[in-house]
């Protein structure tokens, strides 16, 4: 089961449509997936990236900042390895 964390900061529009995005996505195509949505400037730091929203699958950050990708590529992004 893949693990994907979107990491985000307190207040942020498209941290919560990635979230969105990334949920609908897994359910709609039956990805055995946790996710699980983390709002912790420490995370960010600890991966070295200062922009949001981070989106994190398997330990290996997939993609970082504004704008969200298209759903097209972020169900690529958490289904490739």
């Amino acid at each position: 089961m893949k693990k994907i964390k979107v990491i985000s900061a307190t207040n942020c529009n498209n941290c919560e449509l990635l979230y969105s995005v990334v949920s609908t996505i897994v359910k709609s195509k039956n990805i055995p997936a946790e996710v699980e949505k983390v709002v912790d400037v420490r995370e960010l730091a600890k991966l070295g990236v200062m922009t949001t929203p981070v989106l994190v699958v398997d330990g290996k950050v997939k993609h970082a900042g504004a704008p969200i990708p298209a759903p097209q590529v972020v169900e690529k992004l958490i289904t490739e390895d």
